[in-house]
């Protein structure tokens, strides 16, 4: 992003341009209304194209035990890439593999 770019706007703008997004789920980010709304313009490129757009990877319990109900709609409906244990070496080599896999055969 450029200085004094928009925020919203350029994630809008990314959002149409790429085919995935990676969206990281923690307390502060399940707590934060852009991120909410980022969540729902990427689902609903999903719904419109019919390919999987959004891949979730947590790095705490944050969404396991949130109320909000787009946070908790994700948990029902999507396995969420566990990154919990991303300092541990070999766990998040594991979980990275996992998650390049996953993004590369979402191509396909």
């Amino acid at each position: 992003m450029k200085i004094g770019d928009k925020f919203r706007t350029r994630i809008e703008e990314s959002i149409r341009l790429y085919d995935k997004l990676m969206v990281i789920l923690t307390e502060h980010s399940i707590a934060s209304r852009w991120v909410e709304e980022e969540v729902e313009a990427a689902l609903e490129k999903e719904h419109k194209s019919g390919k999987t757009v959004l891949f979730p990877i947590q790095l705490d319990d944050a969404v396991m035990d949130t109320d909000q109900a787009w946070a908790a709609s994700l948990r029902r409906t999507r396995h969420i890439g566990d990154f919990r244990n991303w300092k541990d070496h070999d766990a998040f080599k594991n979980a990275f593999e996992r998650l390049l896999r996953d993004l590369k055969s979402s191509d396909k």
